[in-house]
């Protein structure tokens, strides 16, 4: 049992070394040997816990599907209103300013999408699960004549989801957009497209 606990904390180290790495110069650059030296520890010791550095970019990335999904639909299951279920996933799902470490990392895997298949699935897996989460709250919103939708549910969970993106890299890139302005405008877009004054 010990051996298994200290075999998971070396795994731990890696992946939280893999993470820094990646958000200070991006994901395509970082290397094996990167990792192994932000890790303050051997490339062989790496490859022993990770053969393929595919496996973990992916234990990486599972950071960022926790927060995202896993955590937001916890979050949400905590209350039965529709308005506060859409308001704490679009509190939810933006940076907490532009030192957020999950986002910045999410934001490094961005332009690899069309060049790894790994990262590709990955993205496409964490968008589809979160538009998942934001539709089932619309639809029972307006199951419940909460919401008077103005398009499928679906299209507006896209779009809620997609914007969260696109701000969220104004946030973590201090573009244009900050977090506050982010958030309003977010709020707005659901007001105006449930029907319901979220403000």
């Amino acid at each position: 049992m010990a051996r298994r606990k200290d075999q998971q904390a070396r795994r731990d180290h890696f992946i939280a070394a893999a993470r820094r790495r990646i958000v200070e110069q991006g994901l395509a650059p970082v290397r094996l040997r990167h990792i192994a030296d932000e890790a303050g520890l051997s490339p062989g010791l790496v490859t022993y816990y990770f053969p393929d550095l595919d496996e973990l970019f992916r234990e990486v990335y599972s950071d960022a599907v926790d927060r995202f999904y896993v955590q937001r639909r916890a979050m949400i299951e905590g209350t039965s209103d529709p308005r506060e279920r859409l308001l704490a996933m679009i509190r939810s799902g933006l940076p907490t300013g532009p030192d957020d470490e999950i986002c910045a990392l999410l934001s490094e895997f961005g332009p690899q999408v069309g060049r790894s298949p790994v990262v590709k699935a990955l993205r496409k897996t964490l968008f589809e699960r979160q538009v998942m989460l934001y539709e089932s709250i619309l639809t029972t919103g307006a199951a419940l004549g909460v919401f008077d939708l103005t398009s499928p549910a679906l299209t507006i969970a896209s779009n809620l989801v997609a914007l969260e993106d696109a701000y969220g890299h104004h946030v973590i890139a201090e573009v244009s957009v900050g977090r506050d302005d982010a958030e309003r405008f977010l709020i707005g877009y659901a007001s105006a497209t449930t029907g319901c004054d979220l403000s």
